[in-house]
């Protein structure tokens, strides 16, 4: 099968590069030429416009949002829009059979663009990825899938090159439905520690080791354990913004606004994070929401320099 992988950024460069090494037959679209020839280096194809890769039978997307999705699919020179198709003289014939996105979009979004896809005769197959840039590189990110379940089979091989859990959630929608709630889970317990430990702290507790005590025992959780460190160093210029972790959370709020389902942890949590977002932090690490509290009690939860 030829693939064709955009979206070759922070989670995207990692795992184009894994298909490589897996023996794919890869073709690289990307806008920048240092990228480009970072994967020419690798003996890839490589192009800077999307419509290229309507010459390949599956495309993989890992793209920052749905916007970028929707444009990279149907915009203007897109994979699937007419103007990639339209001059017979120039363009690849065909459509590729497959899209596999692994990008983070919306529960509702992912299900439109799966009939948006099947109506040009393409199977769209919502894959995202969770993970973080090592696993990203290492090939050992879980991916989680939405759609038909035929298709999956047919590219699993592929999937399996770049993560070591490889899941099919369901119908259109369930892999982005899975990575709302996984992200939501992951955003409630970042906010228990950031409510929690200013207190602690304006109470006399020193935060290097209540760090260590929310990080080992009955307390501590995965975002504890990866983010508390890095919230001790005052770093939160990295990773997984709280802007976009909110937009996570009100695209998981319109599910359950559909549901009809009372969810007073989560709506606590989304609260927590509107609060930090007003603050002007919006671009850093989801962690400095933990910031908001500490201006509320004027106290800093970060190591003790000697």
């Amino acid at each position: 099968m030829k693939l064709a992988f955009i979206g070759t950024g922070t989670m995207g460069g990692g795992m184009a590069r894994n298909l490589v090494r897996g023996g794919a037959d890869l073709t690289v679209i990307a806008r920048r030429p240092a990228v480009r020839d970072a994967f020419a280096a690798l003996g890839c194809p490589v192009f800077a416009e999307n419509g290229a890769a309507a010459a390949c039978d599956a495309v993989f997307l890992c793209l920052p949002d749905e916007a970028a999705v929707e444009k990279v699919l149907f915009g203007e020179g897109g994979v699937l829009s007419e103007s990639s198709h339209a001059d017979k003289e120039t363009a690849p014939a065909g459509r590729p059979r497959i899209i596999v996105d692994c990008s983070t979009i919306s529960y509702g979004k992912a299900r439109e663009f799966a009939a948006r896809c099947a109506a040009l005769g393409t199977a769209y197959l919502d894959a995202p990825v969770s993970g973080h840039q090592a696993k990203a590189e290492a090939g050992t990110l879980t991916v989680m899938a939405g759609g038909e379940e035929s298709v999956f089979e047919e590219v699993r091989p592929y999937l399996e090159m770049t993560g070591s859990q490889i899941l099919y959630m369901g119908p259109s929608g369930s892999g982005q439905l899975t990575k709302m709630i996984n992200n939501c889970a992951l955003n409630i317990c970042t906010a228990s520690f950031c409510e929690l430990m200013p207190v602690g702290v304006k109470l006399g507790l020193d935060p290097e080791k209540l760090g260590k005590v929310l990080t080992t025992a009955t307390g501590s959780s995965y975002a504890s354990k990866t983010l508390i460190p890095e919230v001790l160093e005052g770093n939160f210029a990295h990773g997984f913004t709280l802007e976009r972790a909110y937009k996570d959370m009100k695209s998981m709020l319109e599910v359950c606004e559909e549901l009809s389902v009372p969810l007073p942890t989560f709506l606590g949590c989304l609260e927590t994070y509107r609060r930090a977002l007003e603050t002007g932090r919006g671009d850093l690490y989801k962690g400095a929401m933990i910031c908001f509290y500490e201006d509320l009690l004027d106290v800093k939860c970060r190591r003790q320099r000697s």
